[in-house]
């Protein structure tokens, strides 16, 4: 795979060196076994106490080796997951926002949570068990060549193999059932996920039955296909298992006719059936892990399809200095699925220091604007430029995004406290910041909160009004180093009194030494306005 390489190729090939020395103990171990009981029956003078010391010093490192090698697996299993997680969700975090994302956000947390670590499984645990059980079957056939009749040992050999190609006939199939399955899984996850999100709502619709019987039906097929895939692999082990049983039985039943004949001594029996036990489970381990192989395929293209999200443009960041203009130049943008232009040929001048207030019915684009301005979206056609008299005029990007104090639309809180909310925006902010902050904000009821700055709010702010939601999102986007203020229906949740409040206070603070755009349904907001953008 495309990911082994670097510091996790060098953990893979120390897990597979710790596997071979394993390996080798364990084949020590039963050419050990044979000296003794051979020293034992045989009556070799001064031959049964060496035996025995070198037969309990391989027991020795083989049993350390069992016990350090899953250690080692597990260590740098978790290693591997930890920098898979942090590297894919990283370039989706970071990926171009459209609009219109690709995919749903259950679908790719299952991603992130289960095809990485099938992924990571595969590549620090199977993958140099795979390695190391090439090397035990070539050591115990070759073994088992020395100690059998050659048409004995090679039909001990053979039989497992065609076995084990036999339980493979079914491999592609088997592929197709896993991806579907694992589609389904992402489908199941994104439908609990985003209804538990929206719980109030399905209770109050009384649409909690209508949600489990999707479910239901959800779970029905992932069921059908799970036992489908169950059938193929129960055919496959059908196959293996009879070869083992019929390797098995010829060896036994050589040993025993050669004791009977006087031409296998009882070490050798003993070392025989412990090769051909050796042989076989290299062979079954083969077998066992192609499922693995294949759900680890079908991962590592659902991890692909993320890694091909387009990342947006990264760079040093474009600061203005003062209270930058926007300005709008004959700016155009539909979204890909629609037919018609949700902003078409608009011209306008958002002025340094100035507060505009941003009008218009629902649907017509106020929002999009916004999302344009903060270069979230691309424009169709036109452009966005934002300028100072100081710093020149630069056109609007992911670079420019420093300059911006955003409170987007309705609850967007975190879950935490609020202080780590609040210290979202702004790592470094002091105790007074974050006070004079939240009085800006007319969010002084933190305070009076029990634990104050430290009072918990779950999901989504969930323990808190929206009012009171929306008051500490605004708080949080003041802590905002930069020179625009956008807030996109920031008073939306609040009452007439409170609403005027907040404005009073902001535009009293910032104007003019920041530009403000506000965008509202309400009226409040135009007493403070020196400009109206109205969309429609």
């Amino acid at each position: 795979m495309r990911r082994l390489r670097g510091p996790l190729l060098a953990r893979v090939l120390l897990s597979a060196f710790a596997g071979i020395v394993e390996v080798a103990a364990s084949l020590g171990f039963v050419w050990a076994s044979k000296n003794v009981i051979d020293a034992a029956t045989g009556g070799v003078a001064g031959a049964f106490r060496p035996a025995v010391i070198l037969f309990v010093g391989l027991a020795f490192i083989r049993t350390l080796f069992r016990i350090l090698i899953p250690y080692w697996q597990g260590f740098i299993l978790v290693l591997t997951q930890n920098q898979m997680r942090r590297d894919t969700f990283s370039h989706v975090m970071r990926s171009v926002w459209t609009g219109r994302e690709r995919f749903h956000s259950g679908d790719t947390i299952n991603r992130l949570e289960q095809d990485i670590s099938v992924i990571s499984d595969f590549l620090c645990i199977c993958l140099p068990d795979l390695f190391v059980t090439g090397v035990q079957l070539v050591a115990a056939a070759w073994f088992l060549l020395s100690l059998a009749p050659a048409r004995v040992a090679w039909t001990l050999i053979l039989i497992m193999p065609l076995a084990v190609a036999g339980s493979l006939a079914f491999f592609r199939k088997t592929r197709r059932l896993t991806g579907q399955i694992r589609a389904l899984d992402s489908s199941i996850q994104g439908h609990m996920q985003e209804n538990l999100q929206h719980r109030v709502l399905i209770l109050t619709l009384q649409g909690a039955g209508k949600v489990l019987r999707r479910l239901g039906l959800l779970q029905d097929e992932l069921k059908g296909k799970t036992v489908s895939r169950l059938n193929y692999s129960a055919f496959s082990r059908s196959f293996m298992n009879l070869g083992f049983i019929c390797g098995y039985s010829l060896a036994f039943l050589w040993g025993a006719s050669g004791i009977k004949d006087g031409t296998v001594t009882y070490g050798v029996m003993v070392a025989f059936l412990q090769l051909v036990s050796q042989v076989q489970r290299p062979v079954a381990d083969i077998a066992r892990n192609v499922p693995a192989f294949i759900r680890a395929l079908s991962s590592e293209e659902r991890l692909m399809e993320l890694g091909e999200l387009s990342l947006e443009d990264e760079g040093e960041d474009i600061v203005l200095s003062g209270a930058p203009g926007i300005r709008l130049e004959n700016l155009s943008f539909s979204y890909p699925d629609q037919g018609r232009d949700v902003i078409s040929g608009l011209d306008f001048d958002f002025k340094p220091g100035t507060m505009t207030v941003v009008m218009g019915p629902t649907g017509v684009g106020k929002s999009t604007l916004i999302r344009l301005i903060l270069a979230l979206l691309r424009p169709s056609s036109g452009s966005v430029r934002l300028y100072s008299s100081v710093s020149g005029d630069v056109p609007a990007g992911v670079r420019t995004r420093c300059n911006f104090l955003y409170v987007p639309q309705g609850n967007s809180l975190m879950s935490g406290t609020i202080r780590e909310n609040l210290l979202l925006a702004n790592p470094d902010a002091g105790e007074e910041e974050l006070h004079k902050a939240l009085h800006m904000a007319a969010a002084d009821f933190v305070e009076e909160l029990p634990g104050g700055l430290d009072s918990s709010c779950s999901e989504v702010g969930s323990g808190l009004s929206e009012g009171q939601a929306q008051r500490i999102a605004i708080a949080r986007a003041l802590l905002r180093p930069g020179g625009v203020i956008i807030l996109d229906e920031a008073t939306s949740a609040l009452d007439e009194k409170t609403e005027s409040e907040v404005l009073s206070r902001i535009a009293g603070e910032y104007l003019p030494g920041k530009t403000i755009i506000c965008v509202t349904h309400r009226a409040a907001a135009l007493s403070y306005a020196d400009a109206v953008l109205r969309l429609d």
